[in-house]
């Protein structure tokens, strides 16, 4: 700690409370309230977006990562399509009255702005109301392509760009006011293929890199009159794509040589992000802030639809843990639940004496009886959520191995005339009320079962087999994304099934080779499982699985298996259960650790290994 200062430039302070801005990102802190060193770190990622319609590069872009607006491009004759995107699909837009690409952009999705770009290389502006294009009186003074702009759509600005055949690089600037351009203070440096701060203002903008007798890392700022020549890009780029701000903006990729490389600007200097492109490209733009940004299109090489998002969350000590939840009215194991963790139902079981009808809702808190099954059952499959559920399979009153169906509506228990192909117990069963998956169980003739069906809301039908057999295993997903975990006879097997397929996936570190552990999760790639028999006694340990690897998550409060579990890997549930002959009403809630967003960040304390 002694060296902070100098690694870091700024003391160690003392705080009463936490700040939550992300501005505090990295500074060390002592919290004189809670006595800890404290500090907050920032996460940052690109991830893949919703493909464009069109492939593009020299497109222009406008908007947020959730609402944003992309229009033109090259190469013809396609350079007049608009799309615009809602955060994870990009639809059709109505097209440009003058077909471009290279132009400027300001604006929003419901009020954007074009102005320039080839291949007439003029000053033509069109204004956008959401669904249509409308060309204005006004253009700009000095007919450009490959130019750049921010703003809005009353209050922007174009700056940049070049005059065919490319000899000519203005360094003028130029004001729009809703119905005309005026002149604005010149660029110190004029450049073609520059890049905005696309979130930028007409009274606070920035422009970096661009070309003008080679590549330029030149960096200047803009105050509503004058542009000042700031610090430069560490690495020289041009044809990038911008985002961001005067004091937070984003700089991604570049024309010669073509990179997926990043850099930040912190309102003072650049620095080279920890994270980079998926696709290295250049010739594409960009939308968005520096903490919620889209890059869109490009080429790469080719005309490309990609759109990648850039994120950035602070992280806190929001620790995984496991909480008690409302005491079930029944001690009860061998009981099935599903839903989410405070929209959840629990059905049929055995208290020790018998096998039981009896079922329950829970809002998070507390639980209430609802109607019984018509079908008393236990380690059956269940699927669906609060308000439409299935039950299928189990064992039903004097050892059937049932292969009947109960349908739930959110009120009322019915059965379901299209029963399981093939009858059983201690089966795994996840996905919807529509489409649901069943798996592995006991064959009444002795040994387990590798089958598995799919329903589709009307039948059920035998598809491809698992490559080994499961009984009391731990499954979940949707029936085009599941896992099943544990079981017998291997107690440490993953399998991940795709709809079609079933591959190995990692083995779990604790063996679950005992009567239903609990599980919760949506996908293959996103899974908890917790609990379970392992002779001689029960354990309570927890794995959580991102589709690669199991890891160790908190223990549950008690040991027990018999039961199964639902929620998300997330927002967990666990209901009931207990060793091979004890009974609980014990429900146990589970909280993952989760991302903090820079508004609001709650900070990190520092502990000494």
């Amino acid at each position: 700690m002694t060296d902070y200062k100098n690694i870091f430039g700024k003391p160690v302070k003392f705080l009463s409370t936490d700040p939550t801005d992300a501005g505090a990102e990295g500074q060390v802190w002592y919290n004189t309230t809670s006595g800890t060193f404290k500090s907050i770190i920032q996460n940052k990622t690109f991830s893949s977006g919703g493909a464009l319609n069109t492939a593009r590069y020299f497109n222009s872009s406008t908007g947020t990562q959730t609402a944003g607006l992309t229009f033109g491009n090259s190469p013809a004759p396609t350079n007049t399509a608009t799309e615009e995107y809602d955060g994870a699909a990009w639809t059709s837009g109505g097209n440009l009255n003058t077909g471009r690409y290279g132009g400027g952009s300001a604006g929003t999705q419901t009020a954007g702005l074009a102005f320039g770009g080839g291949p007439a290389f003029n000053g033509a502006t069109e204004s956008y109301n959401g669904s249509t294009w409308t060309t204005s009186p006004a253009t700009l003074s000095t007919g450009r392509g490959y130019l750049s702009g921010c703003g809005i759509s009353t209050a922007a600005l174009a700056f940049g760009g070049q005059n065919p055949p490319g000899v000519i690089i203005p360094v003028s600037t130029e004001e729009y006011n809703g119905t005309a351009w005026t002149a604005g203070g010149n660029l110190n440096l004029g450049r073609t293929a520059g890049t905005p701060a696309q979130s930028g203002t007409q009274t606070a903008a920035l422009f970096y890199g661009g070309n003008n007798s080679g590549t330029q890392s030149d960096t200047q700022s803009y105050n509503g009159s004058t542009w000042t020549t700031v610090n430069s890009l560490n690495t020289g780029r041009y044809a990038a794509a911008g985002a961001g701000t005067q004091t937070h903006a984003l700089a991604m990729g570049n024309g010669d040589p073509v990179t997926a490389i990043v850099e930040e600007w912190d309102g003072t200097n650049w620095s080279t992000s920890s994270a980079s492109l998926a696709t290295a490209r250049n010739r594409f733009s960009g939308a968005g802030t520096g903490t919620a940004a889209l890059a869109i299109g490009g080429f790469a090489p080719g005309a490309s639809t990609a759109t990648e998002e850039w994120n950035v969350s602070i992280y806190s000590p929001i620790a995984a843990t496991w909480a008690s939840g409302g005491a079930y009215p029944t001690s009860l194991r061998q009981n099935m639940s599903f839903g989410t963790q405070n929209l959840a139902l629990s059905v049929g079981g055995w208290n020790n004496t018998s096998t039981v009808s009896t079922s329950a809702s829970y809002d998070g808190s507390t639980w209430t009886a609802t109607p019984s099954l018509n079908a008393a059952a236990r380690m059956g499959g269940v699927a669906g959520t609060q308000s439409a559920g299935l039950e299928f399979g189990g064992i039903q009153p004097g050892g059937t191995y049932s292969a009947n169906m109960q349908e739930w509506n959110g009120s009322t228990w019915a059965d379901n005339a299209n029963n399981l192909n093939t009858g059983s117990y201690g089966i795994v069963g996840f996905g919807t009320a529509t489409a649901a998956l069943k798996a592995g169980g006991e064959n009444p003739g002795g040994g387990n079962y590798d089958a598995v069906e799919e329903y589709n809301g009307s039948a059920w039908t035998t598809v491809t087999a698992m490559p080994e057999s499961k009984y009391v295993g731990a499954g979940n997903g949707i029936q085009t994304s599941g896992l099943i975990a544990g079981g017998s006879p291997s107690g440490t097997s993953t399998l991940e099934y795709n709809g079609s397929t079933w591959a190995a996936g990692d083995s779990l570190m604790t063996s679950r080779p005992g009567t239903q552990a609990g599980s919760a999760g949506t996908t293959s790639d996103s899974n908890i499982i917790f609990g379970g028999n392992a002779p001689p006694g029960v354990i309570n340990d927890t794995e959580g699985y991102d589709g690669t690897a199991w890891s160790t998550r908190p223990s549950l409060a008690t040991g027990r298996g018999s039961t199964n579990g639902n929620g998300t890997a997330s927002l967990g549930l666990m209901v009931c259960g207990g060793p091979p002959s004890g009974l609980t009403t014990t429900v146990e809630e589970f909280t993952g650790g989760s991302p903090i967003t820079p508004t609001g960040a709650v900070a990190s304390t520092l502990t000494t290994s």
